[in-house]
């Protein structure tokens, strides 16, 4: 269903909770409710944990407009499922403090009017001083290979938010918010692809990114819930394109003709996906512990020497040498 479900939490609900650390962990309950899981807690002695959030999602999306008191939110390991794995989370900071993002050993200030992305398979920490307020946008990874970007290379780096495009994105966010849950589906189908585009052209991906209208609009709100369908069963040794169809309520040859009219197949989105997979693991800290071979055998690769080879054939270095550039060779 591409219609939006719109959803709205406060912390009015908390109201007779004088506790900071239970107020914070409810509101991490409500969070992890829409976007992911996380670990709530507050900044600079603010312990007041208040604020409201506002999500509009659909199949293909989650958009929302949040605005809170001081606040840390940490997502580790134990947060990271495979829900979360083939997704990036924009923020696009609307307020009047800076915020800042840490991800991939890397840090960016969010100064208001920028924003900040992060990919939502690798530890995470964000951080608002004072009265964050923001827009936030969840999207499925796959598009970004569409548009030739790597999520991963954006994460934590500044994002160019000075131009019309930008200005266009945040003002189309804000307005769909506010009235996307009155869409019919093809009008709500229509609606995420437009944002999808507009993000797709602020981020500079504007050979990749064309208009589409009627059912040329539902067919790409369907083909991407089924790229990160396929996406998220991918690091599992027996996925296979009759389990994925199952699971889509399709049939296997309808996936395949979704697919091929995209100039795409199966084994390239699993392939793709594990190899997106891996340079996570390999660039985020926290899996500093885990060998080469841990993290090819967690991705779905059957043996180590053919990891190897895909690896250093999509990204031209090998798996050790992308650790040791990154600083993320396990401890001896």
């Amino acid at each position: 269903m591409s219609v939006f479900q719109s959803l709205v939490f406060d912390t009015t609900m908390l109201d007779g909770i004088a506790d900071p650390e239970a107020r914070a962990r409810l509101w991490a309950e409500c969070f992890e409710q829409i976007v992911t899981g996380i670990d709530m807690g507050f900044a600079e002695g603010d312990a007041r944990i208040i604020g409201t959030h506002k999500f509009l999602v659909n199949e293909t999306i989650a958009l929302g407009e949040m605005f809170s008191s001081s606040f840390v939110g940490i997502r580790t390991r134990k947060h990271i499922n495979r829900d979360d794995e083939d997704h990036v989370y924009l923020s696009f900071n609307i307020g009047q403090t800076a915020q800042i993002g840490r991800q991939l050993g890397r840090e960016i200030d969010i100064q208001p009017g920028q924003a900040g992305l992060a990919v939502m398979d690798a530890s995470t920490e964000a951080i608002a001083p004072s009265n964050g307020h923001c827009i936030s946008l969840k999207l499925p990874s796959p598009i970004f290979g569409e548009w030739g970007l790597s999520p991963v290379d954006l994460a934590c780096r500044p994002l160019d938010c000075s131009g019309a495009d930008y200005q266009l994105l945040t003002g189309y966010a804000r307005l769909l918010i506010a009235n996307g849950a009155g869409l019919e589906a093809d009008s709500a189908a229509e609606a995420t692809q437009h944002l999808i585009k507009l993000t797709g052209r602020w981020l500079g991906a504007r050979d990749g990114v064309q208009g589409a209208e009627g059912e040329e609009a539902v067919y790409r709100a369907r083909l991407a819930f089924v790229r990160q369908t396929i996406s998220k069963q991918a690091c599992d040794t027996q996925v296979s394109l009759e389990r994925v169809a199952r699971r889509l309520g399709m049939p296997s040859r309808t996936v395949q003709h979704m697919l091929a009219k995209a100039g795409e197949s199966f084994s390239q989105i699993v392939m793709a996906a594990r190899l997106r997979r891996a340079r996570v693991y390999l660039l985020d800290p926290t899996h500093a512990d885990l060998s080469v071979a841990d993290i090819a055998f967690r991705c779905g690769f059957l043996d180590v020497s053919s990891f190897y080879r895909a690896f250093r054939a999509a990204y031209d270095v090998t798996p050790k040498s992308l650790r040791e550039q990154a600083g993320t060779l396990p401890p001896e």
